[in-house]
């Protein structure tokens, strides 16, 4: 319980982690705006270079995070799965940030709506509510929660070669839905969440309007 937990925390820190980089976007908004106008770059151009700049940083802290806790609590399976997933992760997350910030109109709104929709994600990701256990008429929302495919990774990086008895004797991976999942294409999707929250928030750059003539 107590690693399944801690892998469930790893994966949900980046994401309420992301209110940092919401200042980046709605405090800039005015410059942006003018510089813009004045023809300097292209919106495609200040978001790439807002992404390398961050990612850049985050590969560096994800490096020296990763060893620090995977090593420190003992954990199984390939180190390079556990830094890989959280890199990913903070990277959805950052795109995340960047795309509320670009739809809210003020510093307010970004700060309420940013952790209010990762707590949703939050219940449907599969450690709190099992997947098998989410009413059918949410499976759609787990199905498009990042958050569910960064837990899934870090579990079946953990047990998918010692597979421990859970509650009633059950192995873990099975009691959480995970059993025969593959973490490479959980990888890939978390990385597919990063390129669609990122041509939302270029779209949202683009034609959102807060400004008022």
């Amino acid at each position: 319980m107590n690693i399944t937990a801690s892998l469930f925390m790893w994966a949900l820190l980046p994401a309420f982690g992301a209110a940092s980089y919401v200042p980046a976007i709605v405090l800039e908004r005015r410059l942006f705006i003018r510089e813009r106008a004045d023809g300097l770059y292209q919106v495609f151009t200040y978001l790439a270079a807002k992404l390398l700049e961050e990612l850049l940083l985050s590969l560096i802290l994800t490096l020296v995070l990763s060893t620090y806790v995977f090593y420190g609590l003992q954990l199984r399976g390939t180190w390079v799965v556990f830094w890989l997933v959280y890199f990913v992760d903070l990277s959805v997350g950052v795109v995340l940030a960047y795309l509320i910030a670009a739809l809210s109109p003020n510093m307010d709104v970004a700060n309420a709506a940013l952790p209010a929709f990762v707590v949703t994600l939050l219940f449907f990701a599969g450690q709190l509510i099992t997947l098998d256990s989410i009413p059918d008429w949410w499976q759609w929302y787990s199905r498009i929660d990042f958050l569910r495919y960064a837990w899934g990774a870090l579990m079946l990086n953990q047990f998918e070669d010692h597979n421990v008895n859970f509650a009633g004797d059950v192995p873990v991976l099975k009691y959480y839905g995970l059993q025969g999942g593959d973490k490479w294409a959980y990888i890939g999707y978390l990385a597919l969440f990063w390129l669609a929250f990122t041509i939302m928030a270029l779209l949202a750059l683009t034609f959102v309007r807060h400004q008022k003539r």
